[in-house]
């Protein structure tokens, strides 16, 4: 696995602990549906980032 994949499969890690933890300290119940939302939409703001960074290294060269 290249380092920039790692780097993600990392920051949904402590996304994902960071969203969970906050969700039961202040509503005491977790929910698996809100969770999955969650995970969606952070999947996608990440595709959307890896593009720009691509595309600016395009402009870089």
């Amino acid at each position: 696995m290249d380092r920039r994949r790692v780097l993600y499969v990392a920051g949904f890690i402590g996304a994902s602990i960071s969203y969970i933890f906050n969700v039961l300290a202040f509503t005491g119940q977790f929910d698996l549906w809100r969770w999955t939302v969650f995970v969606v939409i952070f999947g996608l703001v990440f595709v959307a980032f890896e593009r720009f960074i691509l595309w600016s290294e395009t402009l870089d060269s």
